[in-house]
């Protein structure tokens, strides 16, 4: 039998680098115990099947940023040069991944002394460094309130953590100058990672852009979703001292039937045995449970699909109040299907005689007689996403048996993409004319608005108080509107 020399092992050891995370790092667990960095299952899908340029939706404490800062930590201490840069969401964040980052240092120091030598030259910086070989690296390591590095400085990784938390303004900005620092190589990592924190911010726009990027072949981030039963401590069983009142045995009781739902998905489509799905039933009610309460004393507002997530669609879902009774929206989600038909629309610019491509996700097709309605939300250009829908309204009425018929409000066809005002009015204005010159509302705003009046049939605002037709295009959005709105939603 052969045997490896030292040198060899060691080659052997680090070419693997879920093997070298778990034999050589420690990390300090959930108990406080010092372990191997072993990877748990959403750990190890992530060293596994992370790309170039990543973005990922995950449940809370699974371990994300731990994974994330050992793999940056082996690369700055065996590739010269590197610049490894962890945005974190708050200044007790980045101070804690300054401590993981000199804790992985610690642990393998101990077993491979002639590593490079780590200096904290301040409060944002670790370098590494061996003399003798004139081998040098820095990581970086800042709360996404106090970002600051010269503009010059290449990146090599880059992770911006906890990204749909940050404060409003700060995406932006670190993302334009931070990314713009990362060469297009494939010895460099870009990752971006958060639990979910309601739709309103670009964690779900670029999220959801990744998504659907991937399925049209136009994607530049990688995206992955991690539900919470991946994770295998997110288990209850009925001796934990923790199970809720009349949980604490194996059947348990008064089985919802959501909850009936999920134990068949989690033994049919996941492979879990009986008593292991019955344990995480268990300890979702728990879970679940500790949030109520926290949400009726007023201290927080998150919510468990949030912060524990089942699919990526229900997670984006506002904490707060909402206008519709959250099972039935879920419901909603779930039987949502993909769009049967994609059509390419281009637009022509009048002006500028610049060409503008989309496309539109159809799920029921022109009609020829039929009449349609065109509305726009318009985004802030390449900040936000725009979107564009295609509805068919028909009017309720009685028929020959006396039977009420309610009235029908048809989803046809959808367009998003980050477009500036006068690129999406353009592409809609197509949108309007394929579906026979159906009426376009869009949300009042002045830029969109000015783009759009050369289109024949336009939206002119009622007041709604009165009735009366204003000499106004397009439906303004506000406190004084936003009740009637959801309102005649909900009739319809």
């Amino acid at each position: 039998m052969a045997v490896q020399t030292q040198d060899e092992a060691l080659r052997t050891l680090f070419s693997d680098r879920r093997l070298t995370l778990s034999t050589l790092l420690d990390i300090d667990d959930k108990d406080r115990q010092r372990v191997p960095l072993v990877p748990n299952p959403i750990q190890d899908d992530i060293i596994s099947n992370s790309g170039l340029r990543d973005i990922y939706v995950k449940p809370a404490q699974v371990g994300f940023t731990s994974i994330i800062v050992g793999d940056f930590f082996l690369d700055n201490i065996t590739i010269d040069g590197t610049v490894s840069v962890i945005v974190s969401y708050d200044e007790f964040s980045a101070q804690r991944q300054i401590l993981k980052a000199k804790r992985y240092h610690q642990s393998l120091q101990r077993k491979i002394p002639t590593i490079p030598k780590l200096d904290h030259k301040s409060a944002t910086e670790l370098s590494w460094e061996d003399k003798a070989t004139n081998f040098y690296s820095t990581m970086y390591i800042f709360s996404s309130r106090s970002y600051t590095i010269g503009r010059g400085e290449v990146i090599h990784n880059l992770l911006l953590d906890e990204y749909a938390f940050w404060q409003e303004g700060t995406h932006e900005l670190i993302m334009a100058s931070a990314v713009q620092r990362v060469p297009l190589s494939t010895r460099t990592k870009i990752r971006i990672g958060s639990t979910a924190n309601g739709e309103d911010n670009p964690f779900c726009e670029m999220y959801r852009t990744a998504k659907e990027g991937t399925v049209i072949g136009g994607s530049v981030y990688k995206h992955h979703f991690y539900p919470w039963f991946m994770h295998p401590e997110y288990i209850m069983y009925p001796d934990s001292a923790f199970c809720l009142p009349g949980d604490n045995q194996e059947i348990l009781p008064n089985i919802t039937p959501e909850e009936t739902i999920l134990l068949g998905k989690f033994i049919g489509s996941y492979g879990f045995d009986e008593r292991v799905a019955t344990a995480m039933i268990r300890w979702r009610r728990y879970k679940s449970a500790e949030i109520a309460s926290l949400r009726r004393s007023g201290d927080t507002i998150f919510i468990f699909s949030q912060e524990f997530p089942e699919d990526d669609e229900t997670c984006f879902m506002t904490a707060g109040d909402q206008a519709y009774n959250a099972d039935i929206v879920t419901d909603k989600i779930h039987s949502c299907i993909p769009a049967p038909i994609q059509k390419g629309i281009v637009a022509i610019d009048k002006v500028t005689k610049a060409s503008i491509s989309a496309t539109l996700d159809i799920w029921h097709d022109v009609e020829e007689g039929k009449g349609y309605v065109i509305s726009i939300d318009p985004g802030k250009g390449k900040i936000s996403e725009s979107v564009g829908h295609v509805w068919n309204f028909l009017d309720g009425y009685r028929n020959n048996e006396g039977e009420e018929i309610p009235p029908i409000m048809q989803h046809c066809a959808t367009l998003a993409g980050f477009y500036d005002e006068w690129e999406m009015a353009e592409l809609m204005k197509e949108v309007g004319h394929y579906y026979n010159t159906g009426v376009i509302c869009p949300e009042d705003n002045l830029d969109i608005v000015s783009h759009l009046r050369d289109y024949p049939d336009l939206y002119w605002r009622e007041d709604v108080r009165t009735g009366k037709m204003i000499k106004s295009i397009g439906w303004q959005t506000n406190v004084q509107t936003k009740p009637y709105m959801i309102t005649e939603v909900s009739r319809h």
